[in-house]
Parts: C-alpha cells; structure tokens; sequence
C-alpha cells in the first residue's frame, strides 16, 4: 500500500518488494527516491504505516520483508547543501560588481576553451529542469547575467604554467582592486607536476579563498582533472581541496569526480583529457549533451560550474529565482 501526494510528502510503503516493482506503474507515478529499506522490526514516530484500507496500524512494525520509507522529489525536495546559509552571510555584505565571475588558475583556466562559451551558449536547453530550480535567470539569458567569460591573462588572474603560488600572488592584487561577486579557482596541475604535493599548496589556495571572503566574494573551489602518472598527487591535491571546502563551507565543483562518473578508471586519457595527459580536451565545449560531456574535457568543466553557478545565483546571489522562467 503506498500512501502520499503532493511534493515533499512522506511516503510509506509497507509489505514485501523487489526492484523490478520499483520500476513498475505502482511506484512510477509518484517521484520518489528510496530513502532506507530495513528487514528488521522498526519503530518511526512521525510516521504511520497504513493498511490496504489506508488506516493506521499499529506505530510498531512488526517483522515484514521490507520496509520503504519514500520521499517525494517534487520541485522543493532537493536538500540544502551545505555552504548555501554561509554564503548567503558572506554575500550579504558584498558591495562588488554583481555578476562578475573571476577566473583564477593556469592554462586550464586560461583557454578560452572554458567559461568563454557562457558569454555566447545557451546552457539552459540541457537542463533537465528536474532540480526544482529555474532554468534561465528572469526574463534574461546567463550571458546577460554572467560576466567577465572573456577575461583570461595574467591580469585577470589566470595564465599557462602558473602554479598555486602564482596564482595567489595574482589573486590576492585583482580581488581587492576588481571586487568579483564570485570565484572559480582551479590550481595545482602545474604544482605537482614533479609527482608531489608542495608544502604550500594547502596555504596557497586558503590565502585566495581567504582573499575573496575578505571582500564578500564567493569562491568556488575545483578540484584537479585526472593527470597521466600523476594519480597519487592529484588525489592528495582534491582532498586539500575539498578539506578546504568543506571546512569553511563553500561551494564546490568537483571536476575529478565528473571525470571519473563519465570515464571511470583510465578511459579519461585520450577522451576528456587530451593526449597530453594533463589538459582538458576541447572538441566542442559549449555542448553539454551527455554524450559530448564524456569526449570533451572543457565542456564538462564548463557544465559542473555552471550547475554549480546557477544553483548559487538562485539561492545566494539573488531573491528573483522565484519569478524566474
């Protein structure tokens, strides 16, 4: 028996399953996500498990084949990760130019390759709209809301061959003087080039992070792409980088992990990273259908801080998700 209607709504399921009846027209109709499948006796206060003839029974489930507590995933089920409430205490003195995203890295970044293509793409025709958030901003396109997509050299914080150190230096001069509303920060590839992680490194990317809180900016942290030979490093780099996330709660891109879900193993040599073993491939990086989001190295990049992006935009950066179409 399966209890429950509109979004958000909790949903009992009481009696035996299998998976193939997960699929079926019974569950189908109603969105859900499993949320905890238990075998044993089980005891849920805020919740009552119904009968066939959807009256309450008894709080205390005896033993069953199992137990399916659901959850609708309508519009506003999405949870609430974790930086949205700093942020939005971070954002809410920034006094910068609004819009502005600030790109900081090496040539991974400096391509024109990635976030160039947000200035002229339209991003929101591959959106599912399944997210509970507003495919475009109002009334108005993301290239009309995002700004700075063509700013690449070193005076904009983002050149070939530069490691963190470099970056920082460039960083903590452009934040104060040009105010960006918002980061994207990606370094590291050129530091452990040697197959180790400098000492540095950790104080190197909290000093740019630090740099743009100090001015109300939100940074958005990336971690490393895949590097040929370079597994161990690149692993010690991302856990720096989602330390640093996680402990001052920001948002996080996680390239590496995006890589992996669409070229698990090695297959992201030669396919999303080019045949370097070290650059993104480029291919076309303006297309984020699913299938060119597992070729082209840049696109990808591109697709995870836009979701990234977008998601701030609407829950920090500004009230008007709700009138956005």
């Amino acid at each position: 028996m399966i209890k429950g209607s509109s979004a958000g709504t909790r949903i009992i399921y009481h009696g035996s399953i299998s998976a193939n009846r997960i699929e079926s027209h019974e569950l189908s109709s109603i969105p859900f996500k499993l949320i905890q499948g238990k075998r044993d006796p089980f005891i849920l206060d805020e919740i009552m498990p119904v009968g066939d003839n959807g009256c309450m029974k008894n709080r205390i489930l005896t033993t069953c084949t199992a137990f399916l507590l659901l959850t609708t995933t309508g519009a506003h089920a999405a949870p609430q990760p974790a930086w949205v409430e700093a942020m939005r205490t971070v954002h809410s003195e920034f006094s910068g130019k609004a819009g502005y995203v600030a790109q900081f890295g090496d040539s991974i970044t400096h391509s024109m390759a990635f976030w160039n293509p947000m200035s002229w793409s339209d991003p929101s025709v591959y959106l599912s709209g399944k997210d509970g958030l507003p495919r475009k901003p109002g009334g108005k396109r993301w290239r009309d809301v995002i700004l700075g997509t063509h700013n690449k050299g070193p005076e904009h914080g983002n050149y070939s061959g530069w490691t963190s150190s470099q970056v920082r230096r460039a960083a903590e001069k452009i934040i104060p003087e040009r105010k960006p509303e918002t980061a994207i920060i990606l370094a590291g590839s050129n530091d452990i080039r040697g197959g180790k992680v400098p000492e540095d490194y950790r104080a190197n990317l909290e000093a740019i992070v630090d740099a743009c809180l100090s001015i109300h900016c939100i940074p958005i942290l990336n971690t490393l792409p895949p590097f040929r030979d370079r597994d161990a490093a690149v692993d010690e780099a991302n856990r720096i980088i989602r330390d640093i996330a996680r402990q001052k709660s920001l948002p996080l891109a996680d390239y590496h992990a995006a890589c992996l879900a669409r070229r698990p193993g090695a297959s992201w040599d030669g396919t999303l990273i080019s045949n370097d073993g070290v650059h993104p491939s480029a291919g076309k990086p303006e297309d984020y259908s699913e299938q060119n989001l597992k070729n082209s190295g840049y696109a990808l990049r591109n697709w995870v801080n836009f979701l990234v992006y977008r998601e701030l935009y609407f829950k920090v950066l500004t009230d008007r998700g709700s009138q956005a179409k």
